[in-house]
Formats: structure tokens, sequence, C-alpha cells
């Protein structure tokens, strides 16, 4: 019996081992599939996949309708969000359009690549770009932006094969109000897309129309309240159905699912929610809760809401993660992969933020803060906090209630700065005095400090920023005399304030007059009290040259400006303007080539370029200048450019590229003219037959539109070729 029963035990355990032996087997190989598994989702990750990034200027995210809005019109976003990943509470590091797209596409904050407001500052070289790494790995990259403020000569173009920032291609002058509609930037797209699409691409597209003034198309602004918070809502609207079209042309070419869709706004816009109306001047929620949406019907299977708090820094290096690509040291922002695997994190991120611009347009105090857990802290010389998870409004100032926590966070928001500015100081060691100066020139006043009561707030200085805009307002609604009075009551009010919006608005009035020498003299004293804005340089150069013929004070203008701003691209051009009036060719082409190095797109001065290359007799060089522009697809809808074009090259170039050329011009636009001179051109290369068939075309069509020789040559030459 015993034997029996060790014998029976024996086989239970056998088979015990036997089982073990086959579970331990199965959890190899179920742990070798699940490597295999997380293997194969991360090469397919990384794979092949296009990547479309999309920006939409100032717009805040509780204008859209998956973040909340009720009357909102944005289908397109709403499919996308609800068929991707919506992160509920992105955040902008500054309300500012250049220091955001810089701070999205190097992953790093206003601090670490030293971009701080819009027009005066340029993306250093050295900062590494999201463009330059994914065309590291073979991406056709390719970029339009729609506003003046990310010209490629603000450095943001690094890494694009081709940066379109084309914007109004009759204007040799670009300007601040510089800018182009969202079916133009789609014109764009679509023209390259359909060149491009079979291969791996990286595309950017920038829309800039929920930029006041909000002027939608009719049919757009139809559909909401006719005040600004309406119009608004309509620009969004009119954005919204373009990303609809480009979804669109994804879908035809059956490459939608082969491309990673990100679409964020760059910073929000206020509506008098804290006396302020657009953006740039505070960080209150309304100008730094932006949409962000991530769409693959592949990569991201599992739709859904990510509550967690992050930031547009962290788009970056998500993408490296997502690409497989190294994310550099010196990159600030963090990943956000674990997030879109449905992961979670335990505490909430801590950003930093800030606006320059109230310091360097107006000479208030500069606002820096931080966002730590549920609060937010404003560091000015009347310091703020507020509970952001109860108080989504920003209603109650919780410093002097909880000075101990207001405390902390300024010493978090200094650690911040310190860690995150290009220069910072060593992180591991205590601040001197000497790094607490440091921090100040980069922008940090502590609200503790009795240096901050130095400086305007910006909640005193919103009152006076109001005041000018009213004054703007009623200049261009033509209201002249009462704008002038309402200035000088406010002069007189403040007679200690100085501001460059006084010069503004005074020299508006004096030109809305035209009264040419007392507006010169507004801008001369603008020069004396701010000699860093640049504006007023270029202003007062115009003036004089244009309207007074006071050409060496223009000139002197011109380069005192360059002093300030190397890269004013219209400094240049005004110089080349002066030069060709004084006869020096050589001198206005010199000065219009430094100008192309600044803005290579600019199609007004590429002509006008080349128009003086011609008038020195230099064929060649104004040939390749005309060939230049043909890379420019603007260029080549223009169908009056391009028969330019055509017959230069008849003269100068080959008549094969004149025979192209003018193809191209009669597909755009048929016209007599065209007809006529693509014949003669083709009847030069030996086509006879064509030639004739064209000419034909020309008289029996459109003999009006040509001039009695022109006809008269085309019958004989019909008859020739008969």
């Amino acid at each position: 019996m015993l034997l029996t029963g060790i014998n029976n035990l024996r086989y239970i355990f056998c088979g015990m081992k036997k089982i073990l032996i086959a579970f331990f087997a199965l959890l190899m190989t179920v742990s070798i599939l699940v490597v295999f598994v997380l293997k194969s989702k991360k090469e397919m990750r990384a794979k092949n996949m296009n990547l479309l990034f999309i920006t939409i200027d100032t717009c805040r995210a509780d204008h859209i309708g998956a973040y909340g809005s009720q009357t909102a019109q944005t289908p397109i976003l709403d499919n996308l969000a609800l068929h991707g990943i919506v992160f509920e509470n992105c955040y902008t590091p500054v309300p500012l359009t250049l220091p955001s797209h810089c701070s999205i596409f190097t992953g790093r904050y206003p601090l670490g690549h030293n971009v701080r407001n819009n027009g005066t500052y340029f993306l250093n070289p050295n900062q590494v770009t999201l463009a330059e790494k994914i065309k590291e790995r073979g991406y056709q990259t390719f970029a339009v932006v729609a506003s003046f403020v990310l010209l490629s000569k603000f450095g943001l173009n690094r890494g694009f094969d081709f940066y379109d920032d084309t914007l109004d291609t009759h204007r040799i002058y670009n300007n601040f109000n510089s800018e182009i509609i969202a079916s133009e930037v789609y014109e764009k797209f679509r023209r390259w897309f359909g060149k491009n699409y079979q291969q791996k691409f990286f595309i950017w597209l920038h829309f800039y129309d929920p930029h006041a003034p909000y002027t939608p198309p009719e049919d757009f602004a139809a559909k909401f309240k006719n005040d600004a918070e309406g119009l608004y809502d309509g620009e969004i609207a009119f954005v919204d159905f373009t990303i609809g079209k480009v979804i669109k042309d994804l879908e035809e070419k059956a490459i939608l699912g082969k491309t990673v869709i990100v679409i964020c706004g760059d910073h929000g816009e206020a509506f008098g929610e804290h006396q302020e109306f657009e953006h740039g001047i505070f960080c209150y929620q309304e100008a730094l809760k932006v949409p962000l949406i991530f769409y693959n019907e592949n990569l991201f299977a599992k739709v859904r809401s990510i509550r967690q708090r992050v930031n547009l820094t962290d788009i970056l290096p998500t993408l490296f993660d997502l690409y497989a690509i190294e994310i550099p040291k010196s990159v600030q922002g963090k990943s956000m992969v674990n997030l879109l695997n449905d992961g979670r994190e335990e505490t909430e991120r801590t950003f930093y933020i800030e606006s320059m611009y109230g310091k360097e347009e107006m000479n208030w105090a500069p606002l820096t803060g931080v966002i730590s857990g549920r609060y937010k802290y404003i560091s000015l010389p009347q310091p703020e906090m507020y509970d952001i998870e109860n108080d989504g409004g920003e209603k109650n100032n919780l410093y002097s209630e909880k000075n101990d926590l207001a405390r902390k966070l300024d010493r978090v928001l200094m650690r911040l700065i310190a860690d995150y500015s290009e220069s910072g100081v060593n992180a591991r060691r205590e601040l001197t005095p000497e790094d607490r100066e440091h921090l100040r020139a980069l922008g940090y006043i502590s609200s503790f400090s009795t240096k901050s009561s130095e400086t305007i707030d910006p909640k005193k200085g919103i009152v006076l920023d109001n005041e000018i805009k009213a004054c703007l307002r009623e200049v261009e609604n033509e209201k002249i005399d009462q704008a002038e009075l309402r200035l000088k009551k406010f002069l007189n009010q403040n007679p200690s304030i100085k501001l460059p919006a006084f010069y503004d608005v005074e020299y508006l009035i004096r030109t809305k007059r035209n009264q040419t020498m007392e507006a010169v003299e507004v801008l001369k004293k603008a020069i004396t009290d701010f000699p860093w804005v640049d504006r007023f340089y270029i202003l007062y150069a115009l003036n004089v040259f244009k309207k007074m013929n006071r050409d060496d004070e223009a000139e002197i203008a011109c380069r005192e400006l360059l002093k300030v701003n190397p890269m004013f691209a219209s400094a240049y051009i005004l110089l080349g303007e002066i030069c060709e009036k004084r006869k020096d060719i050589m001198g206005a082409i010199s000065n219009l080539r430094k100008a192309l190095e600044i803005e290579p797109q600019n199609i007004s001065l590429k002509i006008k370029y080349a128009e003086l290359l011609i008038f020195q007799k230099d064929y060649a060089a104004a040939l390749t200048a005309y060939n230049e522009l043909l890379e420019n697809e603007d260029v080549m809808q223009n169908s009056e450019l391009l028969f330019k074009i055509a017959l230069f090259n008849t003269k100068y170039g080959t008549w094969e590229r004149a025979e192209e050329l003018l193809q191209q011009v009669i597909q755009l636009e048929p016209k007599g003219k065209y007809f006529f001179n693509y014949a003669l051109v083709l009847a030069k290369n030996q086509k006879i037959e064509e030639a004739l068939r064209n000419m034909e075309t020309a008289l029996s069509k459109y003999a009006n539109e040509l001039s009695a020789e022109q006809r008269s040559i085309a019958q004989k030459a019909i008859q020739l070729w008969k």
C-alpha cells in the first residue's frame, strides 16, 4: 500500500512537473510574443509614416466643438478628436506666435531657444528643429506659413526642402500685416502634395485666420453673431473647413492611414475676460489653453480624451519617440507617448509660462509664472496665484491667502528659469546674487523683491493699452478729430508715461490728414525716445524718401535701422531704390541681393532684382533669377509673369524653355497674345503643324485681343506654314 501510495505520489509529482514545464513554456511563449508585439509596434510607429502638422494661430481650446463649445462649427476637428486622441488640457508656454512655434518645433521653452517676442528675435541655428531631424530620416519636408511673423528669416525654415512664406506676391515691402488666408494655404499645399504625395513627407501647414482683425468669408461670417467673438468663430470654422479639404486629399490618395496628423493652436485669444482683448500681454487661461489632437486610424486605434496637463514643448519629444528618433538632451519638453499608450502620470506636469510683450513693447514689468499642481503663480509687482482646477476663470487671487505656497512657487519659478535659460546658471548649487541678477536680465523679477515695484504691472498697463487701441479704432474709422482729442486727454492725464504706441497713434493721425512734415517730426521724436523700435526707422525713411525727396536722410535712417535689426529686408530694398534713383545700378543690385538673402521667397523683390540685372545688361544673371522664380508654385500659377519670363527666354535663354513656359501659360489662361507668341515659338522649334493650329486659334477666337500688326503677322504666318 505504501509503495502504491508512493508510486501514486510520484505519478502526481511527475504530472505536476509536466504541467509546470508546460506552464513555464507557455509563459515564455507569451513573453516572447509580447516582446515581439511591442517591438513590432515600435517598428510600425517609426517606419514610413508621413507626418502632417497643422498649427492654427490664435486658437483657444474652448472655441472648438470637441472642447465643449456649443456655438462652434468645427465638424472636421471634432471628428478627428472623436476618432483620435484629444488632450483636454494643453498649454502654450507663451501667448505669442513666433516664440510659441519655436517652442513647438524645438521642444524648448522661450528661455531655452531665446525667442521672446515677434519680429525682433531670430531662432539661433544651433537649435535643433523637428524638420531637421525628420529630414535626416529621408522625408520630403514642406511648409506653408501664412503670416509675416513666421517668415523664413526668423529661423524656422531650417530642415525644410521648401518653406513657402510667399505672402502678398504684388508687394515688395513685407510688414506685420502681410498674411494669406486659409484657402491660399490650401492651394499651396494642394499643388505641392499633388506632385509629392507618393514620397514620405513631413508637411507643416500654418493657418493665421483666427488672428485679429476677424474677417471670415461672408458665408462663414453669416453663421455667427456679428461681433468680435462671433467673427472669430467664423474664422475658426473657415480653417476647419479648409482642413477638411486637406484630409480629403489624403483620403483620395489612400494615404490617410499612413499619415500621423497633429493639430494644435499656438496660443489663445482674449475677449475682455481680464480687460485684455486679443493676446500677448497676459498669461490667463484664455491665452494659454489650446487644442491638441493626435490622429491616425492605425497608430492610435484606441481613441480617448486625456485629462493630464501637457505643454506644446512636449510635442517634439513625443514625435521623436513615435519616429524612433533619439531625443536630444537639450529638449526641455517631456514625451507624451506613455499618455498616448493609455498610461497615467501620478502628478501633473509643471510648466514655465511667460510673456515679454509688455516688457519689450511698453517697458512694463516682465511677466513670468509657473503652473504646478492645481495652482498657477504669476510673478508681477502685484503677484497672482489661482487654483485653476476650481477657478478656471481665474477670478479669485489667492496670493495673500496662501502666501507661503506663493513663496514656494516663486522659488520653483526661479529654479525653472535658471534651468531653462540658454546660458543658465549651474542648477546644482544655491543661487548667488550674481545669478539672481542674471535671472532678472532673462525676465524674472520676484514678486518678493523690492525691485518688483519699480516697473508698471501689466494689470495697470492694460488700461493704457486699451485706451491706445480705442484711439487706433477711431483713426481706422476716420474719426480723426475724436482720436486726437482722446489722445491729448490721455497724455495730459499721464504726463510721466511714454510708450511707442503713443507715437504710432499720432503718426497715423498726421498721415490721415496728409501732414507729411508733422508726421516725419513725430517719427523723429519716436526714434529719439525709442531707438530700439525698428518700425519707426523704416516709416521715417519711406516718408522722407518717397514724399519729401530727402534721399540722404532716408539712407542714414536705413543704415541706423540695420544696426538695430540686421535682418530688416525692407531697409535693403529701400537702399536699393535710393541707389537706383542716383543711377547707381550696381549699388541697387547689391542691396536687393542682400534683401533676397533675407527674404528669398519675395517674388516682387526677385522680379525687381532681375529687371535691374537686365538694365545692367547682365542677361545671364537675370535669366538665372527668372528661372529661380519658376521654383515657386505661385509664380507657376501667374500667367502674365510666366509669359514675361518666356519672352525673356526667347532672347537670352532657350527656345525650348520658352515653349514649355508658353504651353503652361495657355493652360492657365487662354489669351490671344499667348497663342500668337506660342505659335511663333513652335515654328522656331520646327513644330509647324502645332504652330499653325495655335495661330489659327489666335485669329479665330481672340482676334479682337490682337493688335492690327499682330493680326497681319498671323495671317502671313498661316499662309506660309500652309
